[in-house]
């Protein structure tokens, strides 16, 4: 409170006189009253009037001018000082009872803002005491400031605050440069940015890069032209989560028309995205398994078939049908079925390329869409893929459910129809399948794809003989030419076809290749050797035993573990006397997969060996990767290997890898005992193949392993009784052998291709030059003299007999080679005898 006014003779009696004073009092602009000490009002001026509504005639001499303020008695301001009642003054002005709250020491006086009782006014008071000379009270002057119009600007000011700091939709101020000035709390929870991390940048803090350059262009040029903007934008939180927002952007301008500030509010809408996806989602996609549902489908093979015309490709129709799904249901229950079913959704989808599509039409039935084909071929292996899918075991929480599937196909434009026909004539072939005894697929029967049928049927008959117990087993030894002991034997798959006869792997497994199909004849493969091995041990012959293992079963997700269980189930056969042999080519596909597999094999007991060896375009990079333990040299090369340089140099090559990587090394195709002597030769010791033994029953292995004795010349050249001179002489047999069975053939065909032979590549034989080479050293020997003599008329007939057939004489030709025959057989005897008499010698 201030000090307030002092009077010597009483605040009326002033120099100027009383009237003066109240005069004075009643001209201020300013609602005025007065009080004396007890309280009644003495002065109240006009401006009072005109702001309280209340005459002074009604007030004046009375102490009830709370009338003017209160609907019941009560003190106002002027009374609490007047009664020296300072203390209370909060307790008559608590928040509770004003409108607006209460402050103190406005412009060093006491003030409070309160109502005016019935009118939408509110009013500041400002209430001092008047002192006489002696300091005491005798009245107290109050004035009224009429606050209305700054209370309601003010609330009208926290009303746009509270719609700012409230909204649900996200607001940011910036200056016309776009430097955020300020964000409301609805901003701060879309975006994660708080104000402070706010202030001073640009939105383009929460630029997503989903929107290109022109984008923001062209909505700039709207502001400046407009003044406003409005539209869809990606925006990125600060988690970096990219989000749709709808934006409004409005231009703030001046009083001098330019743009003072920029005010953006955006919505967050992606739950009403997720909500229109959910919607198109019901449209176009299955509930249960989120694939397209039929009216998708429908759409996509209306698109595939346009593609397939124009790019003249071929689109595939597969409708697949769960064999015994209610079965599934019948025993574990709904739930489980629709786990079943998206867990085959969730494979089939695995099974096809990003362009193609999988829906499903209800229950168990799917159809897959399978574009650009670029022939009927290439199907085949898709559909392999996904009979192996859904072949697998599914495990559900605890329970193994197994199933097979039934697949109808047809071809476009091969099968020129519209959609639904197409989706008959592939549910038609569906059923056709489940009738052949399902888990297979049958093509919808057009003459444009015969092929496709047959090698269907091809396989279904080959899957037949599987059942059917028609395929056989047959055995070919390995052995080890320098010791002459059997070191191992190789299964070879037949089938004993019912009309047939016995047919080799040649005329059925490459049918099998890129079908499932594969891995049930390899298991069964497996399963005859075990039992097979099992056999023989009891014999007393413990051989190891190897097996051709196809890429397709190799690379299957369980082949480790059906190997191991295939081996439980014949705990009587080691491991290691197991092993399997990979294609070389099929080896490089994937060179890290192979080895975690073949390390897996190894780990449990098995070994490996690299088939056809040498045929692989990388053989010399990847040798060191993959860990076989064996080599095998592919018979290509041995076949050729006694005529042909660069094939005797491949296996001089390879021979020297297998020694660089310490590798056990084999070699195929052995046909004579000259191809195994010149591999004993190189330090190729091991070998197999005709020369030494043909694939044969198993019933037949006993005896053939007892009676076993290889060539008498490869202990001798294993014993150095040999020399590498005298190389052409033990081949001999070979090039003479292959010589006149050639002269032979070009006389029984006449009518073939000249010159099947020249005269020239017999003249030049090593034998001859070996015994151009060796009379010094052999020419003492009877029988080097005695070949001589044969050879020379060995020589002479053939020349003859080229002769003969270049001039036309072929009867002449014909007669003259019964007379080489018997020539041939006495010349093979005698090279026999010098072959031995050239070891005792040496001996000697």
């Amino acid at each position: 409170m201030s000090k307030g006014h002092t009077l010597e003779q009483g605040w009326t009696k002033r120099i100027y006189g009383q009237d003066f004073a109240i005069e004075l009092v009643q001209q201020l602009v300013i609602p005025t009253f007065v009080l004396d000490a007890e309280c009644r009002v003495i002065v109240w001026n006009r401006a009072c009037e005109r702001l309280t509504g209340m005459a002074a005639i009604e007030v004046i001499g009375t102490r009830e001018h709370w009338r003017a303020f209160y609907d019941a008695p009560r003190p106002c301001l002027a009374d609490l000082i007047a009664q020296g009642r300072d203390g209370d003054v909060r307790k008559f002005y608590s928040p509770n009872d004003v409108v607006s709250e209460w402050s103190w020491g406005m412009h060093a006086e006491n003030w409070c803002v309160m109502p005016l009782r019935d009118a939408e006014l509110y009013l500041a008071l400002d209430a001092s005491p008047i002192l006489d000379a002696s300091g005491e009270l005798i009245g107290v002057v109050e004035t009224l400031r009429d606050m209305t119009d700054r209370k309601r600007t003010e609330s009208e000011l926290r009303l746009i605050a509270s719609v700012f700091d409230n909204s649900q939709e996200g607001i940011l101020m910036t200056d016309p440069d776009g430097r955020i000035l300020d964000v409301n709390g609805a901003f701060t929870r879309v975006t994660g940015y708080t104000r402070e991390e706010v202030i001073g940048q640009t939105p383009a803090i929460l630029k997503s890069g989903v929107q290109e350059s022109a984008f923001y262009k062209e909505m700039w040029r709207c502001l400046g032209e407009t003044g406003q903007w409005q539209g869809e934008v990606w925006n990125r939180k600060k988690s970096g989560e990219v989000y749709p927002e709808i934006l409004h952007i409005n231009a703030v301008t001046g009083a001098c028309g330019r743009v003072t500030h920029y005010i953006g509010m955006f919505t967050d809408i992606t739950d009403l995205k997720s909500t229109q996806q959910r919607l198109v989602s019901l449209a176009y996609y299955d509930a249960l398994t989120d694939l397209p549902n039929r009216v998708l489908l429908a759409q996509r093979l209306h698109q595939a078939m346009s593609r397939a015309k124009r790019s003249e490709r071929l689109v595939a129709i597969c409708f697949l049908d769960l064999d015994d799904f209610k079965v599934v249901n019948d025993r574990y229950g709904h739930e489980i079925g629709n786990r079943f079913l998206i867990e085959t959704a969730n494979r089939l989808l695995g099974c096809l390329g990003n362009g193609d599509t999988v829906a499903r039409l209800g229950g168990d039935e799917f159809v897959l869409l399978v574009a650009d084909l670029i022939s009927a071929e290439q199907l085949e292996g898709i559909l392999g893929k996904v009979f192996e899918a859904v072949a697998a075991p599914f495990d559900i929480g605890d329970i193994d459910i197994g199933v097979s599937a039934s697949v109808g196909v047809t071809l476009y434009p091969l099968d020129d129809s519209d959609p639904d026909t197409l989706l008959r004539h592939a549910d038609h072939s569906m059923y056709q399948a489940k009738q052949l005894g399902r888990n297979r697929y049958h093509l919808y029967d057009l003459d444009a794809a015969k092929d496709l049928q047959t090698r269907h049927r091809e396989l279904e008959r080959i899957r037949q003989a599987l059942q059917h117990g028609e395929f056989r087993l047959h055995y070919q030894p390995k052995v080890n030419m320098r010791s002459g002991r059997v070191i191992g034997l190789e299964a070879l798959i037949r089938w004993q076809h019912p009309e047939q006869g016995l047919l080799s792997p040649a005329a059925f497994l490459p049918q099998t290749e890129h079908s499932p199909l594969i891995v049930d004849i390899g298991e069964w493969v497996l399963h005859e050797v075990l039992a097979q091995m099992a056999v023989w041990a009891l014999e007393g012959y413990e051989l190891p035993v190897s097996v051709n293992i196809a890429a397709r079963h190799f690379h299957h997700i369980d082949f480790v573990q059906r190997l191991q269980e295939i081996l439980s189930e014949h705990p009587e056969v080691s491991p290691h006397l197991l092993e399997l042999e990979i294609l070389e080519s099929a080896a490089l596909e994937d060179v890290l997969v192979m080895r975690e597999v073949m390390a897996a094999c190894q780990g449990i007991g098995v070994s490996f060996a690299l088939d056809d060896f040498g045929t692989g375009y990388s053989s010399l990079t990847y040798l060191k990767q993959l860990p076989a333990e064996t080599i095998k040299i592919d018979k290509s090369f041995v076949h050729d290997m006694l005529d042909d340089q660069e094939d005797l140099a491949i296996i001089e090559g390879v021979i020297g890898l297998a020694g660089v990587f310490r590798k056990e090394l084999i070699a195929e195709g052995v046909e004579t005992a000259e191809h195994g002597l010149m591999l004993m030769r190189y330090g190729c010791d091991c070998a197999q193949g005709y020369g030494i033994g043909r694939p044969m029953p198993p019933e037949a292995v006993a005896e053939w392993v007892r009676g076993f004795e290889p060539d008498w010349k490869w202990p001798l050249w294993a014993e150095n009784s040999w020399h590498a001179h005298d190389m052409p002489l033990l081949l001999a047999p070979y090039d003479y052998e292959k010589w006149i069975r050639l002269l032979q053939e070009r006389v029984a065909d006449m009518g073939g291709a000249d010159s099947a032979l020249e005269l020239s590549d017999f003249e030049d034989c090593r034998l001859s030059r070996w015994y151009a080479g060796s009379r010094e050293q052999y020419g003492d020997l009877p029988e080097f003299e005695d070949l001589a003599v044969l050879h020379e008329r060995l020589h002479r007939v053939c020349t003859q007999i080229v002769a003969m057939c270049n001039s036309g004489h072929g009867t002449s030709a014909v007669r003259l080679c019964d007379e080489l025959v018997a020539i041939k057989a006495e010349f093979f005897d005698k090279l026999v005898e010098l072959q031995r008499c050239v070891v005792r010698k040496r001996a000697s």
